[in-house]
């Protein structure tokens, strides 16, 4: 059987970030889901990789991962998504979250192509938490001035919108360059003449 077009692979704790990874996968309609730990191949067109985020700090499974295939995933096209709910979010800033924090670290450690990044909402119910994790996030939320509490701000159509998009962006025709795009593209360039930086040929892409 044929690859599907897209592998989406996530890390989770509690859950959210496996369900909008879910979500994705749905809207990108050809895609494969893996969790971090279990995935055996990344010969696909897309990759989409998402995280949550705890402590302003991404998934370190997820890292480890980006910095294990590192070269594999050089040539490959990419999408980032993060998972997070920030202590003061109410439904008035929803409207303008980016996260670009979490987003940031991750597309960093990427050599290949990003074609997107999401930053997604996610939820917290106290009586998911272990305890350990139901003390810490209240002495986080309370040196912050905030009381901890259960939230949710999970959305299932802007996950599978997104995801729609994705496919759009990893489906479309390139644009045909013409002789003008050349030269605006080599009279744009930001490299050296005849200096590689690394002594290295430049790889085609």
């Amino acid at each position: 059987m044929a690859n599907k077009l897209a592998l989406v692979i996530y890390d989770t704790k509690y859950g959210s970030t496996e369900q909008v990874a879910h979500w994705v996968a749905e809207g990108i309609g050809d895609a494969d889901i893996r969790h971090v730990e279990d995935v055996t191949s990344l010969f696909y067109d897309l990759i989409v990789i998402g995280s949550p985020v705890y402590n302003d700090a991404p998934s370190s499974h997820i890292m480890a991962f980006l910095d294990r295939y590192k070269e594999n995933l050089a040539n490959k096209r990419l999408a980032v998504f993060t998972v997070s709910l920030p202590y003061n979010m109410t439904p008035e800033r929803a409207k303008s979250y980016t996260g670009v924090h979490g987003l940031t670290e991750l597309t960093g450690k990427i050599k290949g192509t990003v074609i997107d990044t999401k930053a997604f909402l996610g939820k917290v119910e106290e009586k998911e938490l272990t305890a350990l994790d139901r003390l810490s996030l209240r002495i986080q939320y309370f040196l912050k001035g905030y009381e901890l509490k259960d939230a949710n701000f999970m959305d299932r159509g802007a996950a599978i919108t997104w995801g729609r998009k994705l496919f759009e962006l990893a489906t479309k025709a390139p644009e045909p360059v013409t002789k003008e795009r050349k030269d605006r593209k080599i009279g744009g360039s930001t490299e050296v003449p005849g200096h590689k930086g690394n002594g290295q040929k430049e790889e085609k892409k």
